[in-house]
Formats: structure tokens, C-alpha cells, sequence
């Protein structure tokens, strides 16, 4: 209540100082009691979005701007609040159009304060969101994104310009494809991608490096639109500089590590929601280029960032594995299903011919070694994403696959498609069919000796039947069901056999086993 009396003071000094005091004692807060009426703080909203109003009050705006951001952090009285006048007030007093005739310090910090007020309505607040999302502000900060080279604009304006903008359009479905067609939000964020690309050709500073993760979000978002206006064409030419924009994005450098791996997981992010039509301009035809970057005449350095990329999260812990792994492997078995020269880079890099026979495929500190082990992984979609870019790499051939991994490794993915006994004699490959399998000098002398279940050389056993009467194996094979039984009973393990579909399916006794072999 000291706080409203103070705002309603005719002396502007005073005024003054009651804004200064309320933000002291309240710039962490995110409730106030003093303040718990519905009454008090309508007043306070009016009084202070009058005084952003005023011409008169120009040099406290940024105060008051900043009580309104820290009010806009208690969604409790919002609903009754928040109304179309103060949407335009906010929106007007966001826009950045310096007056060369007052503090310009002082413009810039009101306009900060009144974009991270904003920020918090659209954050917290459903009606704000969709307020905002109706008014001019979307097309303001898409023209004003435009302009910025143009002029000397703070950091934080730019950052929450761009910050508002990816909120709105995660948040607010229905405003994604007015922003992306009828604003062509896509081409004003490749545009605004391309000057910051192009003042640091080789290394981004962290500056510009948080506006590019930031457009990416962006781009993201946008192109989740689903409603595509009547008679709005977007111009194929903003996805073909969208793709060199991500080509340019996975190979440049940046002055802090985190950052750049940040940039690469935004730019991986949006490769998972690009037509396959654009994957080949990831690998242009080389040019003059280290040959070690070159693959079959293209070249291939944003390849080696996502391989890269993807080798570098193969070891995070188990929480954080999902998240890290998810886009970059939906993105390499998209890339290597359809572009060949892709995938066949792929194998080369990560399923060469094999020379090592005598460890398991999960043995090892190779790249195929970390993603065999992976297929056995307790997050079952990361199970399922390695086993499927390793059965794309050896072109959905089954007998290939549990060569490079073995069967154990491989029989979830099996299971899954009904390949459990291999591939169906009438299947046709999507693949082309221009390469066989290099099988090594050491892979032929223990080809005969390698167990196709672990996937490893086996030195030569004696047979432990050898030397048994057939009493003696009759008894052994029923200790063996009776053993097999006990653990069904007790929900340990679930015994399968292999239906028509190629797919394991339960039994409900461990003889139906026994009934398969006898009909076979």
C-alpha cells in the first residue's frame, strides 16, 4: 500500500524514489504479499503503464518498466489485468527507434525492460501470449532483425528480440504460420543468419554465436507450421540457403567450445525437420579442397562435424543420453537412407572391413565398438536409433548386420521387423546394389569359427556329447526343459518361438518347443 501511495504522489521525486525502493526490495521476487489484492495491483498496472505512456515521464520510463516486469512474474491477478491497451503500451515502448534528442542509454534500457516484461507475459501468461501473438509485435521484430546492421542496438535488445520471437512461436501454434508465409519469417532469419555468418567466416565470438542458436530455434519452430496459407509461395531458395547456412554453421569456429557444440545441436535439430530433397546440399562437389574433406568428389566436412558430434555424446551418462543422441542419429539414418555418397562414407568410417575377429563388436574403443553397445542400451528408443543407422549402413542386409554386430547385439532390431530369420526370400532392397562386402585376408581363415551370436572368433571346443550314451542325453535335455520351466513359472524369462511374421511370439509351455522341432 506504501508503494501505491508513493506512485500517486504528485512530487516526481518521490515518484521516483518509490520506484527505486520497490525494485531493491523485490528484483528476486517472485510473489508479494504487501501487495496480495487484486485492487492494488490493477492501480499500480495503470498507473505505471500511463507513466510509460507520457512524454513528460521519458526519463523514468525504464523504472517503471522494470516494476512492471517484476510485477508480471505473479501470474495471480494477470487474467484480470492484462488487457489490449497495455499489450499496445508494452509493444510501442519495445520498439526500437532511438530519438537522437533524449538519453539514448536510457531508450535502450527502457525498451530492455519492457521486451523481458513481455518475455514473462508470454511466458506465464496464456492470454498475454495469444495478445501478443495478435499484435504488431512479431512483424516489428522481424523488420527490426533487418535493420540491425544497420544500426548500433545493444546486445540484450537483439538477444530479447529474438528470444520473444522463438517463445511466441514455441508457445503459440496458430502464430507459426502467419510468421513463416504471410511475414516470410524464414527469409528474414536466413537473411539475418547470413551478416552474422559473414562477419566471422571462421570463428563466431560468443555474441554472435548466441543470435545464431537463437534464429535456429527460431527457423525450428517455424517450420513446424502446419497451415499453409492459400496462394502464399515460399521461395525455394531460402532452403537451399538455409542448407548452406547449417553447412557453414557445423564446420565454423567459435571462441568457446560449449558454444560451439551448442550451435551444432540447434543446427542438428533443424536437419531433423528439412525435406530430404535439400540432403544433398549438405555435400556439394569438392573444390579445391584438403583431401582428407573430400569423399568421392564431394565434400564431405559437415558429415564429419555430425559424425564427430555424435561420437562425442555416445559416452554421456544415461539421463542425459536421450536427449543427446536422439536428433543426431534420426539425422544420420535420414541422410544415409537417402543420399548414397553419404552413406557410404558412413560405412567407410564406421563399419570398415572388418580385421579385428577375435574381440566381440561391443569390445573396444572403435566407433563401431561404442555403438554396438549401445544396442543392448536400457533407454530403449537409443537402443532402437543406433541398431537402425547401423542396419541402414549395411544397406538393410540382415546377414551383413549381425557380421558387423552379432545376433545378440542385433536381435531387438530383428525382433522389431520380423527378421528373426533373416531376410524373406522375395524381399527387394531400396539400395543400390554397386558394392559387395571386402571381406579381409583375416576375417576368411576364421570365418568358419566365428560365432554369429556374439559376433567373435571361437577357438574349435569339444563336443560335450561326444562321449555321452543316448540315455545320458535324454536325461540332460529333460533336466534342461525342467530347469527352462521353473524359470518360466517363476516370470524370470518368457520363452518364444518364431511365427509366420518373422516376429517372436510367447509360449505357454516350453513343449510347444519341443512341437516345432518335431513338425519341422
Amino acid at each position: 500500500m506504501d508503494f501505491l501511495n508513493g506512485l500517486k504522489n504528485t512530487d516526481g521525486e518521490q515518484v521516483d524514489d518509490a520506484l527505486k525502493q520497490f525494485i531493491t526490495l523485490n528484483e528476486q521476487s517472485f510473489t508479494f504479499p504487501s501487495l496480495n489484492d487484486f485492487d492494488i495491483q490493477s492501480e499500480i498496472w495503470t498507473l505505471l503503464i500511463d507513466r510509460v505512456r507520457s512524454v513528460d515521464h521519458s526519463v523514468s520510463h525504464a523504472q517503471s518498466l522494470k516494476v512492471l516486469k517484476i510485477l508480471s512474474r505473479d501470474k495471480q491477478y494477470l487474467d484480470s489485468i492484462i488487457n489490449p491497451h497495455i499489450v499496445e503500451v508494452l509493444v510501442t515502448s519495445s520498439d526500437v527507434n532511438p530519438d537522437s534528442d533524449v538519453n539514448l542509454r536510457l531508450q535502450y534500457e527502457a525498451i530492455s525492460e519492457s521486451q523481458k516484461c513481455i518475455f514473462n507475459l508470454v511466458f506465464n501468461h496464456l492470454k498475454s501470449r495469444n495478445m501478443f501473438a495478435d499484435s504488431p509485435l512479431l512483424g516489428r521484430i522481424l523488420t527490426r532483425l533487418s535493420a540491425y546492421h544497420l544500426m548500433d542496438t545493444s546486445y540484450n535488445v537483439k538477444l530479447f528480440d529474438l528470444k520473444i520471437l522463438f517463445l511466441l512461436t514455441a508457445l503459440n501454434s496458430g502464430c507459426r504460420s502467419s510468421v513463416r508465409y504471410n511475414l516470410k519469417g524464414i527469409q528474414h532469419m536466413v537473411e539475418f543468419l547470413n551478416r552474422l555468418l559473414e562477419r566471422g567466416v571462421n570463428e563466431l565470438d560468443n555474441d554472435a554465436a548466441e543470435f545464431c542458436c537463437e534464429a535456429l530455434k527460431i527457423i525450428f519452430n517455424l517450420l513446424l507450421a502446419t497451415e499453409k496459407p492459400e496462394l502464399v509461395v515460399e521461395e525455394e531458395e531460402n532452403h537451399d540457403n538455409l542448407m548452406k547456412i547449417i553447412r557453414h554453421i557445423l564446420t565454423v569456429q567459435s571462441s568457446s567450445l560449449d558454444k560451439r557444440e551448442e550451435l551444432k545441436s540447434h543446427a542438428i535439430n533443424l536437419l531433423t525437420s528439412i525435406n530430404s530433397d535439400y540432403f544433398k546440399d549438405l555435400i556439394p562437389i569438392c573444390d579445391d579442397l584438403d583431401p582428407e574433406k573430400c569423399f568421392n568428389g564431394h565434400d564431405i566436412s559437415s558429415i564429419l562435424s555430425l559424425v564427430a558430434f555424435m561420437e562425442n555424446h555416445l559416452d554421456k551418462p544415461p539421463a542425459l543420453l536421450k536427449e543427446a543422441l536422439m536428433p543426431i542419429l534420426s539425422v544420420l539414418i535420414e541422410y544415409s537412407s537417402n543420399v548414397r555418397i553419404i552413406r557410404k562414407f558412413l560405412r567407410s568410417r564406421i563399419l570398415p572391413p572388418l580385421r579385428d575377429v577375435t574381440h566381440r563388436p561391443e569390445e573396444g574403443d572403435e566407433l563401431r565398438n561404442k555403438l554396438c553397445r549401445l544396442m543392448t542400451c536400457t533407454i530403449t528408443q537409443v537402443e532402437f536409433l543406433v541398431a537402425e543407422f547401423l542396419f541402414v549402413l549395411c544397406k538393410e542386409n540382415v546377414r551383413r548386420l549381425i557380421k558387423y554386430t552379432g545376433y545378440g547385439n542385433a536381435a531387438g532390431l530383428l525382433a522389431h521387423r520380423g527378421l528373426m530369420m533373416g531376410s524373406p526370400p522375395d524381399s527387394t532392397s531400396a539400395y543400390s546394389s554397386d558394392s559387395q562386402d571386402s571381406e579381409t585376408e583375416e576375417y576368411k581363415k576364421v570365418e568358419s569359427n566365428i560365432n554369429p551370436v556374439t559376433g567373435s572368433y571361437e577357438p574349435p571346443r569339444p563336443n560335450p556329447l561326444e562321449h555321452m550314451t543316448e540315455e545320458q542325453k535324454e536325461y540332460e535335455a529333460v533336466k534342461l526343459v525342467n530347469m527352462i520351466d521353473k524359470l518360466q513359472k517363476r516370470g524370470i524369462i518368457q520363452p518364444a518361438r518364431i511365427g509366420e511374421d518373422g516376429k517372436p511370439h510367447a509360449v505357454e509351455h516350453i513343449l510347444q518347443l519341443q512341437e516345432d522341432s518335431v513338425e519341422k
